[in-house]
């Protein structure tokens, strides 16, 4: 079968592969979209990562072979690549995407791939079948969808109409603003991004203002009450975007930080402007089957359609040329395809 795999060079290559038995309690699927995620981009360019790996794990399949009691050849699913174990410590505290069993990769070899065998434990905790009425291109959105509720949720946001600012509107950022138009229609809220074309998407796509990261500040002081922010999410990462995250959050906000960082990066910040303000700073790194169930009904009820983030369907064997549309910035969201 075809893959598209890590090169040497930080990008992605097709090439063949065995296609994987499946044992008791597995599944084989067939490829029908993958998204290419901002996590595939960051491990590519790690210099020290090993080539040949299969990244992808926004995965939506139709199932071809199954040992499992609960899928059968047809059934049309999707299949997030982390479970938590369900009974740790951490599990039963709440810190699910912490339990030590959740960077288990459930999928063999990877999203970027013709097929894939579903490992038993996401067959039992993350596989869901798909109902008609969901389009795949909506589907393909479940896992990095449930990263941004489990933030949102972590934001500790309340009442019908919270004041927010989103910083970085990448595909993560605009998926941010759309999830939280579908928890919080009434929510008010400000996108900070220096390209003007992802501006007016924000704009499109129900922002209530957007503006470049320089004029940010004095757009949410003259838009959002009460000092600032409610919650900011911040998706771009690093010092400024901090700074600005700290600067338009009100006393006793949050800042919740969603964007990966270099294995050294570093942020400085004046304590007081936390200390003195009991603002508090977090981080949101993955969703759980909770919010991936929760995802999925948000879809099915239509509060939620993230499809207009797609600019990208491309096949397999295009896959190095969807990294580079998106390192380009040319892209928002790419699907991948057989």
């Amino acid at each position: 079968m075809k893959v598209a795999r890590t090169t040497a060079g930080g990008s992605l290559e097709l090439a063949e592969a065995p296609e994987p038995p499946i044992k008791t309690g597995e599944a084989l699927i067939e490829l029908v979209y993958c998204g290419l995620c901002g996590t595939d981009l960051y491990k590519l360019a790690d210099a020290g990562r090993t080539p040949g790996e299969v990244l992808g794990h926004e995965v939506v399949g139709r199932v071809i072979a199954s040992r499992a009691d609960s899928l059968a050849p047809g059934d049309r699913v999707i299949a997030p690549h982390h479970a938590p174990c369900g009974d740790c410590r951490l599990c039963r505290s709440g810190a699910e995407t912490m339990c030590s069993r959740f960077a288990e990769n459930l999928l063999d070899p990877g999203g970027f791939s013709e097929r894939l065998r579903l490992k038993a434990r996401a067959v039992q905790r993350t596989v869901r079948k798909l109902d008609d009425g969901l389009a795949n291109e909506a589907a393909a959105f479940v896992e990095p969808a449930a990263c941004v509720l489990r933030g949102i949720d972590r934001a500790g946001l309340v009442g019908d109409a919270p004041e927010v600012v989103v910083i970085g509107a990448g595909s993560m950022g605009l998926l941010h603003l759309l999830v939280l138009r579908a928890v919080f229609p009434g929510a008010r809220v400000v996108v900070a991004e220096p390209a003007p074309e992802r501006r007016a998407m924000a704009l499109e796509l129900g922002a209530d203002s957007a503006a470049p990261p320089a004029e940010a500040a004095g757009m949410a002081r003259r838009n959002l009450p009460e000092g600032g922010a409610d919650a900011v999410f911040d998706t771009a990462g690093g010092q400024r975007a901090f700074e600005l995250a700290l600067e338009v959050t009100r006393p006793g906000g949050h800042v919740v930080l969603f964007a990966h960082a270099t294995g050294d990066a570093r942020v400085t910040f004046d304590i007081n402007a936390v200390f003195r303000s009991e603002r508090q700073v977090i981080g949101a790194y993955s969703g759980s089957p909770a919010e991936q169930t929760r995802v999925l009904k948000l879809l099915h009820e239509g509060a939620l359609d993230p499809t207009p983030l797609v600019t990208h369907r491309l096949p397999l064997d295009r896959a190095a040329e969807a990294v580079e549309l998106c390192r380009r910035r040319e892209a928002l969201k790419v699907l991948l395809h057989p």
